[in-house]
């Protein structure tokens, strides 16, 4: 906005100072330069030290009599003048008599004169006018509002207005009252500046009484302070900028301005008198019956698209307000920086339009995990120049930025930050600038594979030592789809053996550009300790210095790193081998334990086993397992498990297997060439096994019945003290029905008994 201020003080030197086609002579001062442009004759009569103005050509229509020393406004200029420039010069007053002739003025400018007063009526004349500034008048104060107000209160051209900087810088604070704008409400303004004032509040109403056809609104350097007025800021229907920045700022203090004649306490016109005692009654009478409720929605212009509140002395907590209009917004850049908005809490509702938002320079510690929560669109994000370091780092799970998924600028240099979580940027996939520079990372180990579209990483002047492989082989994978640049000036980077394969890694990148690389220096330490900074303007040299120095011991990490490997493998899979059945056991034991909360049995006693038995055999033997565990049943009353009965569906085999050992008193293995055979039924010879020497502190629960004859002796050798200890029994061989009632008269006794021994069961069949 004071841009926009700017262009209009200088618009019409501007006009006069453009490239002439023909040098002509339309003044009666020869040092005047006149000009014809696009078929209009101009006169620029800026800087000749005039004290009053020379006579033109009725034709001139735009005259700049800028930077002279005219105190008398002038009386003799041409009467169809559209374009009038007397700034910087030492007018005093404008009486209602000095602009009548001029009818056809478009645009006036009398900025920076010595005014102390423009009469009423002034201005009533001017039906043409478009653009005036009065700006730097500071004898003059904002109460010549109401004069020119007046004035123009019937004009259907006036579009901009420029009241900047008419109080005195060391005076008394400004409230602007309704009667000071209440006649511009009809008219069409769209610009109007009243920076740097003093202002420190606007009366209830006046925000109501602008006209709806403003498009700009200029409050910067004033001292406004919270009011009810706020509020009234949503009625601004066509407002497309809004600056209040610069508010309470310090003033450099200039001896000069202490003699300025402020007029800041001169009394009222009785007009004005009258008509601010209607409106203030008025006012007052709105201001008692407003009842609205505690928590009021802040109400913003519907068609506001930038809003200025940088560089401001509030010392704030954004807190979590809800902006409404009338529409759909339309705001899309927001401007807080350089202010002391110390905490970003949030979260703000109702702004989800913005795309660019600065917040740089503000002294914040913190930012709300729900900050940016209505934030979709932001695509520009500046951060930097705050104390955001300990708040990012314990961001672990990446939620102050996980909504902003558009953002394609990221801003967070000089924060303080040492270290970032993994998660911080992990929604970022959009983003193409991220500036981390000036802060105190010692390693940078983000995954940046998922920011396709990054192509300027600044992480310069760190503390970084290197960037390790997977961060390399990232930006690596990113510069294959787009070229990046990446800064690392001012790190503390190391030539040494370490560092090698990073540096090498720099000057072999092509897609990448390092910027400024021939700046980058590595801290080199011989062999006295002393370090010395080497440039990389030489790299090459420089890495052929390592290279030599570094190869003598390339060669041995290689070998001893290898050997160490091979040694651990073995050794480790020797050990997993020789325990494999205890591991898998255990494995079994402790999964069903704690998935299943079964308390073992050798815990609570004999009364938890299920079974009498679990029977284990091949398929193929089935036919005399069923009738060997029938007649066991009926004739001994035993509980045998055997698989094709007992097990449970759906349940794994391994399970399954596990649990019939596990909750049956002994284990009873049939034992032939199929069983051998069998990957299912030598597990559960295994498992039995290991069941018997670490749950049952190794008491002798497995049992073997050799079926099938020499089938023993195809027995693996681990299963061999089993064999020697004649822990089995083998079953008739001439098959004689007295022998068969006798073996299966012994087992049932054996496996009734709680500590049968086989052995004696052996000696005696």
């Amino acid at each position: 906005m004071l841009e926009v201020a700017k262009f209009c003080c200088v618009f019409y030197v501007f006009l006069t100072t453009l490239v002439p086609t023909e040098s002509l002579q339309c003044s009666s001062n020869v040092n005047c330069r006149c000009h014809e442009v696009h078929g209009k004759l101009f006169a620029n009569c800026e800087n000749l030290n005039l004290k009053s103005a020379p006579l033109f050509s009725d034709d001139v229509v735009g005259i700049s009599l800028a930077h002279n020393i005219i105190s008398i406004f002038p009386p003799n200029l041409p009467q169809n003048i559209v374009h009038l420039d007397v700034s910087n010069n030492n007018l005093r007053k404008i009486e209602n008599t000095s602009l009548a002739n001029y009818t056809a003025l478009q645009n006036l400018s009398l900025a920076n004169n010595n005014l102390h007063t423009v009469e009423l009526h002034s201005l009533q004349e001017l039906s043409n006018l478009r653009r005036l500034d009065i700006s730097g008048n500071q004898e003059l104060t904002l109460k010549v509002l109401f004069n020119i107000s007046r004035d123009l209160q019937n004009s259907s051209t006036i579009r901009f207005l420029n009241f900047e900087n008419l109080q005195c810088t060391y005076g008394v604070s400004f409230i602007i009252r309704k009667y000071h704008i209440a006649y511009l409400k009809h008219t069409h303004l769209e610009e109007l500046n009243l920076a740097s004032n003093r202002i420190s509040s606007l009366e209830l109403g006046v925000l109501t009484e602008l006209p709806r056809s403003l498009k700009h609104l200029n409050l910067a350097n004033n001292i406004l302070s919270f009011g009810l007025y706020i509020v009234e800021f949503g009625h601004l229907e066509n407002v497309v900028s809004l600056n209040i920045s610069f508010q309470s700022t310090f003033h450099q203090i200039y001896v000069k301005e202490f003699f300025i004649g402020c007029n800041d306490t001169r009394p009222d016109l009785q007009t004005c008198k009258d008509l601010h005692t209607e409106v203030s009654m008025s006012s007052s009478a709105s201001l008692s019956t407003f009842r609205g409720p505690k928590n009021v929605s802040i109400y913003i212009p519907p068609k506001l698209k930038r809003f200025y509140f940088h560089d401001n002395l509030y010392k704030m907590v954004l807190q979590d307000f809800i902006f409404k209009t009338v529409s759909k917004p339309v705001l899309t850049h927001i401007f807080m920086q350089n202010s002391i908005v110390y905490r970003l809490n949030g979260p703000l509702k109702g702004i989800e339009s913005v795309r660019h938002a600065d917040f740089s320079n503000n002294f914040c510690s913190y930012i709300s995990p729900r900050f940016f929560e209505d934030f979709p669109n932001l695509s520009h994000l500046d951060l930097s120049h705050n104390a955001l370091g300990e708040n990012l780092e314990s961001d672990h799970k990446g939620k102050i930025f996980q909504r902003l998924y558009r953002l394609a600028s990221l801003n967070l240099s000089r924060n303080r930050i040492v270290q970032l979580p993994d998660n911080i940027f992990r929604n970022l996939n959009r983003l193409k600038t991220l500036n981390l520079r000036y802060n105190s990372l010692s390693e940078f180990s983000l995954p940046l594979k998922h920011m396709t579209n990054l192509a300027q990483l600044d992480l310069s002047y760190n503390q970084l030592l290197v960037l390790d492989e997977e961060t390399r082989h990232a930006l690596d994978f990113i510069s294959k789809q787009r070229k990046i640049n990446v800064n690392l000036l001012g790190n503390r980077f190391k030539c040494d053996c370490e560092n090698l394969k990073f540096i090498k890694w720099m000057h072999s990148s092509k897609e990448i550009n390092f910027v400024n690389f021939g700046n980058y220096t590595c801290t080199f330490s011989n062999s006295s300790r002393q370090s010395t900074q080497i440039p990389f303007t030489n790299i090459e040299d420089l890495l052929q210095g390592l290279e030599k120095q570094c190869s003598s011991y390339i060669l041995v990490i290689l070998m001893m790193t290898s050997l160490i490997i091979v040694v651990m493998t073995t050794a480790l899979s020797r050990i997993v081998y020789r325990y494999r059945w205890k591991l898998r056991f255990m494995y079994y034991v402790a999964r069903e334990k704690y998935r299943d909360n079964v308390r073992r049995s050798d815990v609570i006693g004999q009364s938890s086993y299920y079974f009498d038995a679990f029977v284990s055999y091949a398929d193929k033997d089935r036919r005399f397992v069923i009738d060997l565990v029938k007649r066991l049943e009926e004739e001994y009353n035993l509980k045998l498990c055997i698989h094709h009965r007992d097990f449970i569906p759906g349940t794994a085999i391994a399970d399954n297997i596990t649990n019939a050992i596990h909750y049956s008193r002994r284990t009873v293995c049939v034992i032939t060439s199929h069983f051998i055979e069998s990957y299912w039924c030598m597990f559960e010879l295994n498992m039995a096994r290991m069941e018997a020497i670490y749950s049952r502190n190794g008491e002798n629960v497995l049992f073997l019945v050799v079926l099938e004859k020499g089938a023993i002796k195809k027995l693996p050798r681990s299963f061999m003290d089993l064999i020697e200890s004649k822990s089995y029994l083998d079953f008739p061989e001439d098959g004689d029905s007295d022998e068969v009632t006798a073996f299966r008269s012994k087992i049932g006794d054996t496996l009734n008994s709680p500590n049968g021994d086989l052995n004696e069961l052996r000696r005696n069949v």
